[in-house]
């Protein structure tokens, strides 16, 4: 072997220095992925006021396989912007009575056909729990109505409820006395309409959560990196951190898994905007511990560029045409957060449902 010159050592060293670097990098970013939990595969469930009920609806939709039931406050049915801001902030929130159902049925089977959305059949078994209040200046009545048509497509009726609250604002309903009254809409948007709204909706998904009412261990609640998540999706939209909540009998190491519960908070109701606010109040945290049910809160912000000012989730296409499909930016992020708390490999999440 001839001895390295001068020049050599140096590229040596460079090699291993980037060596080096990539290697804490790797870690780095190993170290700012959520960790396995102890969790049901079969157990998954969403929801969300407003675009976040629109997000629960898609992401619902595109993940009908991994994803076991769903609860909408005060949202559309699938696919109803097509698209087009026009329709999001018309017919979709205002007046829905010119919402082609039938046709978003049809778009749904389309996508399912081409391989971009779970098949329709994985929602025939799931739990369904709708609420929309009778006095919400926001979304109309017959808004509520498509997205009944919608899941009434596809769910068996048995297993859909839904929801309309005399008095009511558009608001996530609670039973606290000093949240705000219940026909008022303001940030965090958490009212006191005397009822339990996320007790009741995860008692429809998971069954009874328990006889004695639980009291939310805040030192359960803990934030979460989210910036691998969104650059690895290419994702603009997402906070630096999110909220996870692990009740104490759902620790690693728990000798029976718990259950899964993904919120979507809806437009000025983030991070940026009110905080832990509605993460805190809106009674998720109570009713999670007293059903054993880990609780994920992805959170947005605001953004200019592209144009999401209110931090709402993306249900018209401000991040790209596939936004209501397994291909969309924040549907692929929240996916890989479930897929890290499961424990599955990366490169086994695109089909780690369907085995």
């Amino acid at each position: 072997m001839l001895p390295r010159t001068k020049t050599q050592r140096p590229a040596a060293v460079a090699l291993i220095l980037l060596g080096l670097a990539a290697r804490a990098e790797a870690e780095q970013t190993a170290a700012s992925r959520l960790a396995p939990l102890p969790l049901d595969p079969n157990a998954v469930t969403v929801s969300g006021l407003s675009s976040g009920g629109a997000m629960a609806v898609q992401f619902h939709t595109a993940h009908s396989t991994l994803v076991h039931g769903v609860a909408v406050v005060a949202a559309p049915p699938y696919y109803c912007a097509e698209d087009a801001i026009g329709n999001a902030l018309g017919r979709c929130m205002k007046n829905g009575a010119a919402i082609p159902v039938e046709a978003l049925l049809q778009h749904a089977d389309r996508f399912a056909r081409e391989g971009s959305v779970d098949p329709a059949s994985g929602m025939a078994d799931d739990r369904v729990w709708l609420y929309r209040g009778a006095a919400d200046p926001h979304v109309h009545v017959t808004v509520a109505d498509a997205l009944e048509r919608y899941y009434r497509a596809r769910t068996r009726p048995a297993n859909l409820v839904r929801i309309e609250r005399e008095g009511a604002g558009h608001n996530f309903p609670t039973a606290a006395p000093d949240a705000s009254p219940c026909a008022v809409g303001e940030p965090p948007y958490v009212a006191n309409c005397g009822y339990d709204a996320a007790r009741a909706l995860l008692e429809h998904l998971y069954g009874p959560l328990g006889s004695v009412p639980a009291k939310a261990n805040l030192a359960a609640l803990r934030t979460f990196d989210q910036r691998t998540y969104a650059a690895t999706a290419g994702s603009v939209s997402f906070g630096d951190q999110g909220w996870l909540y692990v009740p104490e009998g759902c620790k690693e190491g728990a000798a029976t898994p718990c259950r899964l519960h993904v919120v979507f908070h809806g437009c000025k109701q983030g991070a940026t905007e009110v905080g832990d606010a509605f993460v805190r109040r809106s009674g998720y945290l109570a009713a999670a511990e007293a059903g054993r049910v880990v609780v994920l809160f992805p959170q947005l912000k605001p953004t200019m560029q592209p144009l999401n000012p209110l931090g709402c989730w993306d249900w018209w296409g401000y991040e790209g045409s596939g936004y209501a499909t397994r291909n969309g930016p924040q549907i692929e992020v929240v996916r890989a957060m479930i897929d890290d708390l499961m424990g599955r490999a990366r490169t086994d999440a695109a089909n780690a449902d369907r085995t």
